[in-house]
């Protein structure tokens, strides 16, 4: 029992220090933009925090970043990570192939179930998202905040979990803890299983550089994606995308599975 408290300790602290950074800076910078933008009431500052949701979270992730690099580094000197292997080129090619297609083809999935136009809470998100122009939201959700979620959960939850107990342990409760942390229904389901692909990957070689290219290339084609969704004439693109991305994640998912770990 000491030892399940013990590694519930160390595996949660990562999270409760992205949200004491994420609800301190974040306000904070709400502030500060309310401040530029004019805003001189509680209301008014509520919708600049709003509208400077995303951008607020990307200038918080980068900061926690360095912070649980700290942590990762720590960690690897004690043992609880393994040492990095043997990267291959191949490795980055088929993290970014296997990335976006198995992204687009568990949105595909979602979509089919109708799920997420029932999800308010994730309405709510997705247009928090995409109200920024496309090339904010690739920056901010496509490259900056996959790389503290990584960290988080792959660098140090998965890791320790796995030292503590085995892969499999590590890799069901980083994933599931992955999908709880997004806060609703339908991108549950999805960063659960999303992060499974992740854990699986990292696990095969060794580097947390992996998982980051595959979310990073998971998150921008979404993004890419759900622009393109909004305008009914791409819809013969939108089908070219989906049926290269199902061949993308068979692809990716294939490569990961057979590569040997170091």
């Amino acid at each position: 029992m000491k030892k399940f408290f013990y590694t519930f300790g160390i595996s949660f602290y990562p999270i409760l220090i992205y949200t004491a950074i994420q609800s301190s800076l974040g306000m904070f910078l709400a502030v500060l933009f309310g401040f530029l933008e004019g805003a001189r009431d509680f209301n008014a500052m509520m919708d600049v925090l709003k509208a400077n949701a995303l951008v607020i979270t990307a200038i918080c992730a980068v900061v926690t970043s360095v912070v649980l690099s700290l942590f990762f580094n720590i960690d690897v000197k004690n043992g609880r990570i393994e040492k990095r292997g043997q990267i291959k080129a191949m490795d980055f090619v088929m993290a970014i192939v296997g990335g976006a297609g198995v992204s687009i083809a568990l949105n595909i999935v979602i979509a089919l179930t109708n799920m997420a136009g029932k999800d308010t809470a994730f309405v709510e998100v997705s247009d928090t998202i995409t109200s920024n122009p496309l090339i904010v939201t690739i920056i901010c959700a496509g490259i900056l905040i996959p790389i503290v979620e990584e960290i988080i959960f792959r660098g140090l939850i998965f890791n320790r979990i796995k030292h503590q107990y085995n892969f499999v342990a590590g890799l069901l409760i980083s994933s599931l803890l992955f999908g709880i942390y997004h806060g609703n229904i339908v991108q549950g389901i999805y960063a659960t299983l999303l992060g499974i692909f992740l854990g699986f990957a990292y696990h095969k070689t060794k580097s947390i550089l992996i998982p980051i290219f595959i979310h990073m290339s998971g998150n921008t084609i979404v993004s890419i994606y759900a622009k393109l969704g909004e305008n009914e004439e791409n819809i013969g693109i939108l089908l070219i995308t989906v049926a290269i991305s199902i061949i993308f994640a068979l692809i990716g998912t294939i490569y990961f599975i057979n590569r040997k770990v170091e």
